[in-house]
């Protein structure tokens, strides 16, 4: 595209901005903006937003958005933190909405601090005086209501001490709680003065504290058959066992059987350096545990979770192959209750350059990789739909017959390159004057070059699309990027833009068709 001709084009007469190449963009409603922030935006730098950038942004929407609306601000870090399975967003939110409404604050802590890892960015984040002056009574009180539920578990996984970041010794320190029992007072002494614990508390634990009295066992002992026992009988967290001691294969066993759902995911490439897949019942534990559906959707494991876990998975024998491919089939699964859209319906997964942006820097999933999965899901629960992935043109893939959600998405992810126009898949289907009913583009947004047909933008073309070829057809854009630019403005018809990468996401393509709700809708129906 001619640089002249693509910084210098007219702007549409209704855009009222311009985004990070330059050129012409509309902004949502603040709400669509920060429910965006909310269920998109990692913090970290992206392809085109610098770490400082989204940071920016974000305290920005977020106060805006509890000045307008706090009960809607409130709803929506529920929905982020309980639907959307994201963590850090509603925690930052959580700090921005107690400046504001101390009432909605107390009402919503418990469902968006779940962990004393939660908690603990919560006071750093307070304490960093970035976004209120300090901690203040209220904010202790709330805390401290929180800490007197503490599990033993959650102490012994996140009692430790990491240089330069907040501590639960640290908040109980600063909120100073009081003890209801003694338990609760053991179990503080226990987090912050150990030596204090084990002349008060020690004698006590076993019966007081069991699982912290099996840690401390753990710690003194050398024996493999002790070792094994007290991990087993005081269900101590594999996290806090391998720090403590180094399991050998045995030990591993018993650790695995123990870890939650995510955890075992997360660590097949640990169990498998350690040799524990040597043992062909160890591989039938594994593919049991993970084949369990139920427990999946308890974990609220996000499908891409499972897509980067057979990624990184790599098996060393036929025996092992067999958790890859459970692995593919549980993300097959994740996505069985996928909407079925009524009409002619086309899946256009964006594969232009900027689709390699990352969700976060220590993640190796891209957004091209979330659009693929997406797309695989949505193509294989409607199977007369049309896949046309995009850059500035249709890019053609082909599909063997039949194909699973896994060689869909790798298909669409190795095309990734070139330009972004948003507008390519809709002049594919304007040059043909091919009648579809809904349009579903998976993209992060950032439109910026002119289309293989001439289209200089989605919105002019879609425009054209309604006018000349279809007056009704319906265009979903998921929106998987934290950019704050939009290809079409607010009130543009038939158009319809949905932000996140939880699966539930494409079901509200089905329920707006239906005139059921949207996701706002959806946020605003949320009881507090």
């Amino acid at each position: 595209m001619n640089v002249v001709r693509g910084l210098f084009a007219p702007a549409p007469a209704d855009a009222n901005g311009l985004n990070y190449h330059g050129l012409p963009t509309y902004q949502r409603s603040l709400a669509e903006r920060y429910v965006q922030m909310l269920l998109t935006n990692t913090l970290g730098s992206t392809f085109y937003a610098s770490k400082g950038t989204n940071y920016a942004l974000t305290l920005g929407l977020y106060k805006a958005m509890v000045a307008q609306n706090p009960l809607f601000a409130a709803q929506a870090l529920v929905y982020a933190r309980e639907q959307a399975t994201m963590r850090l967003q509603p925690i930052i939110g959580l700090v921005v909405l107690s400046t504001v409404d101390l009432a909605l604050f107390r009402q919503i802590f418990k469902r968006i601090i779940l962990t004393p890892g939660d908690l603990q960015d919560f006071v750093q984040i307070v304490r960093s005086r970035q976004i209120r002056p300090g901690m203040g009574r209220a904010i202790k009180q709330t805390i401290n209501a929180w800490l007197l539920n503490l599990s033993e578990y959650h102490a012994i996984k996140y009692g430790g001490t990491n240089a330069g970041s907040m501590s639960l010794r640290d908040v109980l320190r600063l909120t100073r709680p009081q003890p209801v029992d003694d338990r609760t007072n053991a179990l503080f002494s226990y987090l912050i003065d150990r030596e204090c614990w084990r002349e008060t508390w020690a004698e006590q634990a076993p019966t007081l504290l069991p699982q912290i009295a099996a840690l401390e066992q753990l710690k003194r002992t050398s024996d493999p058959n002790e070792q094994r026992a007290l991990v087993e009988t005081g269900r101590l967290p594999y996290e806090i066992v391998t720090g403590a001691i180094k399991p050998d294969r045995e030990l591993w066993h018993v650790l695995m059987t123990q870890m939650p759902y995510f955890a075992l995911l997360r660590h097949l490439a640990a169990l498998q350096r350690a040799g524990v897949f040597h043992d062909p019942a160890m591989i039938d534990y594994v593919v049991g545990r993970l084949s369990d559906l139920e427990a999946l959707r308890r974990a609220k494991i996000l499908p891409f979770r499972l897509h980067a876990a057979w990624m990184a998975f790599l098996p060393m024998n036929e025996q092992e192959g067999v958790i890859r491919q459970t692995l593919a089939q549980m993300l097959e699964l994740a996505f069985e209750n996928m909407p079925v859209i009524p009409g002619r319906v086309v899946i256009a997964p964006d594969v232009s350059g900027s689709m390699r942006g990352r969700l976060n820097p220590k993640s190796h999933v891209r957004y091209v990789d979330i659009a693929g999965i997406f797309a695989g899901s949505l193509y294989r629960s409607n199977p007369t739909a049309q896949l046309l992935p995009f850059d500035t043109k249709v890019v053609e893939i082909k599909l063997m017959q039949q194909p699973s959600l896994l060689h869909i998405t790798q298909q669409i992810s190795i095309k990734i390159g070139g330009g972004t126009a948003v507008s390519a898949p809709i002049s594919y289907l304007y040059a043909r004057r091919e009648v579809v009913d809904v349009v579903i583009a998976l993209t992060d947004n950032e439109e910026w070059a002119q289309d293989s047909h001439g289209g200089k933008s989605f919105v002019s073309v879609w425009r054209k699309y309604l006018a000349e070829v279809n007056p009704n057809a319906q265009a979903f854009l998921i929106t998987i990027a934290p950019y704050p630019h939009a290809v079409a403005p607010p009130a543009e018809p038939n158009v319809s833009f949905i932000f996140g990468w939880a699966e539930h996401v494409p079901a509200y393509i089905a329920q707006s068709l239906l005139g059921i709700a949207n996701q706002l809708s959806t946020i605003e129906q949320i009881t507090l």
